[in-house]
């Protein structure tokens, strides 16, 4: 399966489980933002320009799915995809002051990974904070709250979102044995006509 048909197919999962998923799993009314996490585990496969075009595709069905006509996901999900990888955003960073905090413990990567989620949510949760200060809805602390909450639970389900991840773009089930001629030339396998 091509690379670009699993990135597809990784942004279609992301939308169908932000939209439908996060009914089910809220605590008190609090959801993850599962569109940040796909795309945090996403562009580790893809790198920043693959995050970048994935971040786009999926404001994009996700503002279509839900109505929104503002760009504001459009602009946050682009430049979370790009900073989630970008060789110098918040993966270069993280990872040198983890190496120097954290040297005994296993498994950084996944803690690199919820830091980035974490921060990134929260980023995105501030720029729509800021959205609603400037049309004049009333904020408080209990936003800040909330929106510290979504990241540490989006930075959460960085572990069961890794699974999926990883299955859908481990998937190859056109890949062609070594040896199998495709354009029938038999020359190529060895056998002289």
């Amino acid at each position: 399966m091509s690379r670009a048909i699993r990135i597809v197919i990784t942004v279609i999962l992301a939308c169908i489980c932000q939209t439908d998923l996060v009914k089910y799993i809220r605590i008190a009314t609090i959801a993850p933002d599962m569109l940040t996490v796909f795309l945090v585990l996403l562009t580790g496969y893809t790198g920043a320009y693959g995050g970048f075009c994935a971040g786009s595709l999926l404001a994009m069905l996700y503002d279509a799915s839900v109505g929104y006509v503002l760009a504001i996901n459009l602009v946050c999900y682009t430049f979370i995809g790009w900073g989630g990888h970008s060789p110098s955003g918040a993966r270069k960073i993280i990872a040198r002051s983890m190496n120097v905090k954290l040297r005994k413990v296993k498994h950084k990567s996944y803690l690199e990974l919820m830091l980035i989620c974490f921060f990134l949510t929260l980023m995105r949760e501030i720029v729509y904070i800021g959205y609603l200060f400037l049309i004049g809805a009333e904020q408080s602390m209990v936003t800040i709250l909330r929106a510290l909450l979504c990241a540490a639970y989006s930075s959460a389900m960085i572990l069961p979102g890794s699974f999926v991840v990883h299955k859908i773009m481990s998937i190859h089930p056109f890949k062609r044995k070594q040896g199998d001629d495709l354009t029938g030339d038999s020359d190529v396998m060895g056998n002289n006509r």
